[in-house]
């Protein structure tokens, strides 16, 4: 799956808030988007902070989004041979503490910004799922990608578009994941995502 631009999210993501919320837009100016209406947030200089997922002020006024399955390869969601469901599910992302938002508004630097960037990888037979977890998690979305098959496990990191993301941690020994044969990764299930991301 390539990488989403803005105005591509709506095609694979069904996206609602029941609540107005503030974001800053492109030309550094704060404003209320109406309730419904995903926000792709910028710092005070013009600079893409990602799509803005917040909790809301009320019980059920948070962002939420339901991915597409569609929009990944048929091998991945459907059937029942796991090797064809196999997959590398990417994500970098900002919690909301590290980009300093409140109110809609992020304060931190665009060093500051950089600097809490996550950028994490996981192996999955479920990778609809498994981006549905991610995508609900409180902070700034930059990247959320796929490919079929397991990438590559360098010492607890696979490699994505020039970039290192960490594995997920907990199971490894000196410091890369644990494995059955040699690059052969665990499982995480969307599941067990959901429980990490909510610690």
């Amino acid at each position: 799956m390539p990488i989403l631009r803005a105005d591509q999210f709506p095609i694979a993501f069904d996206f609602a808030r029941s609540e107005a919320a503030a974001v800053r837009g492109a030309d550094g100016v704060v404003r209320t988007l109406a309730a419904n209406v995903p926000r792709f947030d910028h710092d005070t200089t013009g600079k893409p902070r990602g799509l803005l997922v917040t909790s809301g002020s009320d019980i059920g006024g948070q962002d939420r989004s339901a991915f597409d399955p569609l929009m990944l390869p048929a091998a991945l969601t459907e059937g029942e041979d796991l090797k064809a469901r196999e997959a590398t599910v990417y994500h970098a992302f900002v919690p909301l503490a590290a980009s300093q938002t409140e109110g809609g508004v992020s304060a931190a630097s665009p060093e500051q910004f950089a600097a809490g960037i996550i950028r994490r990888a996981f192996y999955t037979r479920e990778a609809a799922r498994l981006i549905d977890a991610l995508i609900r998690s409180a902070g700034h979305h930059l990247v959320i990608g796929t490919h079929a098959g397991f990438a590559e496990n360098r010492d607890g990191f696979a490699r994505y578009r020039g970039k290192l993301w960490q594995l997920p941690l907990g199971l490894g020994a000196d410091g890369a994941a644990l494995s059955s044969v040699e690059h052969k990764p665990l499982i995480t299930s969307g599941a067990l995502l959901a429980q990490e991301a909510g610690s």
